[in-house]
């Protein structure tokens, strides 16, 4: 990875280690992007499709993220926030991880609540014809790990989902690693709460214009 840091990397203010790292043209959103090289332009038009997870983009032998993911990776990871060229903008902000210890920091992460979108090279790049096509291949959750390493062994891991119909809710949930699939609905919400206590479910989905699930149970 370019921009190594060395040992005696300095501190910013928000407590994130940095290299000469300054952090302007942290939100992409707000940059030209024809002024962004093309690789940062791809970067942008993937995060776009993946607004709400922290983008994991593979460049060579490491995981790269860029801009206000950055930030958070490295606040997170306690890892060095450094910086990269971006193209006519400047330098933008940019931290990664070995692609050998990928899932060890998505498990971090997840354990965190973070969400983590995979973009993996899908070509070998010593035959890419410009810039090397790499695609999302893998969206971590909570509730969706599959790896061994990410699981709790003897514990199931549910993912959940609840719908509110009048003074009815139904409650599903599933435990992908094993295929296990269950449901159940009632009109107590105290049952509801119970069910998910017991359960203690990694991630629970709800329609976005539902009411709050937590102040409902409480």
């Amino acid at each position: 990875m370019s921009d190594r840091p060395s040992a005696s990397t300095p501190t910013d203010m928000t407590g994130i280690k940095t290299t000469q790292t300054h952090l302007t043209n942290a939100d992409y959103r707000e940059l030209d992007r024809d002024r962004l090289s093309a690789m940062y332009q791809h970067y942008a038009e993937v995060k776009d499709q993946y607004p709400h997870s922290l983008l994991l983009y593979r460049v060579g032998d490491f995981f790269e993220t860029f801009f206000q993911d950055a930030i958070v990776v490295a606040r997170e990871l306690e890892l060095v926030l450094t910086s990269k060229q971006g193209g006519e903008v400047g330098r933008v902000p940019m931290t990664g991880v070995p692609h050998h210890a990928l899932e060890r920091y998505a498990m971090q992460l997840v354990e965190k609540g973070y969400s983590i979108a995979v973009c993996d090279q899908v070509e070998d790049a010593s035959e890419a014809k410009g810039l090397v096509r790499r695609e999302v291949t893998r969206v971590i959750t909570p509730g969706t790990l599959l790896e061994d390493g990410m699981l709790k062994a003897r514990t199931n891991n549910f993912l959940a989902a609840v719908l509110m119909a009048g003074n009815q809710w139904g409650l599903a949930y599933t435990d992908i690693s094993t295929g296990e699939f269950f449901t159940t609905q009632a009109e107590d919400l105290e049952h509801l709460a119970q069910e998910l206590m017991r359960l203690q479910p990694s991630e629970v989905l709800v329609p976005t214009n539902a009411p709050d699930i937590g102040t409902l149970l409480r």
